[in-house]
């Protein structure tokens, strides 16, 4: 993975993991990443956030698989 895009941030980890399985689960390689803030101010969690990065080329669909509206996230959520 190389010269990768910005797709989204979230403010939580368990919400950016369930992002990042979904893109997986549809053939899209992903990479989460997080810079750890927890040392320098632990009441805060990961204040800059989790960040998920596709390839360019896959940007597109992966923005749409995230946006659609028949995608309800919550049900994956209470499932795991």
């Amino acid at each position: 993975m190389t010269n990768l895009t910005l797709l989204a941030t979230y403010q939580t980890e368990f919400e950016a993991e369930l992002v990042h399985t979904k893109l997986e689960r549809e053939g899209i390689e992903a990479m989460l990443e997080a810079q750890e803030r927890s040392n320098m101010i632990p009441s805060l969690d990961y204040a800059g956030g989790y960040h998920i990065y596709v390839e360019p080329e896959d940007f597109e669909r992966a923005k749409a698989i995230i946006e659609s509206p028949d995608d309800d996230l919550t049900d994956e959520m209470e499932e795991a």
